[in-house]
């Protein structure tokens, strides 16, 4: 149902899992949510965000076909803002069908399925209709141990440092400790790129947090 892959060409010997959020989960035929690569058709539900959350983890920790690691790179992609999302599947050698992240194919021509309600909000939220979230507020400035995750790569990177200090500081230990030019280092946190000038604390980036790595070649 939905936004779903589609082709040219007979699908033979094609199996694929159908997941769903529940009976609360209705598309919206006509309507849109998203932009860019991550639009996808709306839909509405009665779950709440925690509710939603906890479906999202359950969607990709029970994908068994294809390959773990891809999954796990199309979903940093989805959760990225929808300028960020293309160059990361990029990075991580993944095209899609359509132009929408909702259908990626991997170098070996497999299929991966992602539905809108992983890609997309529902069009409003219970919680919505009584109050407004408040608005998040930078934390104030502390020593944090974050630890660095490199797609496709064994082991993190711990780094301490203090949270008011700018993402620069972390991208130029990266580049130190690789043996890598600062400029092809890139930091995500939350599905959003982490800015040169930008601090730790502006971004929410807490004590224990990973920000994922991507490395774009040189010029």
């Amino acid at each position: 149902m939905g936004n779903h892959c589609t082709r040219s060409e007979p699908d033979d010997n094609v199996t694929r899992t159908t997941f769903t959020i529940g009976k609360d989960y209705q598309e919206l035929e006509g309507q849109t949510s998203g932009e860019g690569i991550k639009k996808t058709i709306s839909w509405k539900a009665t779950v709440t965000r925690a509710q939603l959350a906890a479906k999202r983890e359950e969607f990709w920790r029970t994908r068994t076909s294809g390959r773990r690691h891809i999954w796990m790179a199309i979903k940093a992609a989805v959760e990225a803002d929808h300028e960020s999302t293309a160059v990361l599947l990029q990075m991580s050698g993944i095209t899609t069908r359509n132009g929408s992240v909702s259908c990626c194919v991997d170098l070996n021509g497999n299929v991966y399925d992602v539905p809108p309600f992983i890609v997309n909000d529902p069009v409003i939220f219970p919680e919505d209709k009584k109050q407004r979230l408040a608005p998040k507020k930078p934390i104030e400035n502390e020593n944090i141990k974050i630890k660095l995750r490199r797609a496709g790569k064994i082991g993190d990177f711990d780094f301490e440092i203090e949270s008011k200090n700018p993402a620069k500081i972390v991208k130029d230990a990266y580049a130190e400790k690789e043996g890598i030019s600062p400029s092809t280092v890139r930091l995500f946190f939350g599905g959003k790129e982490l800015k040169d000038e930008m601090s730790l604390a502006s971004a929410f980036v807490r004590d224990g947090m990973v920000l994922q790595v991507f490395i774009r070649s040189a010029a």
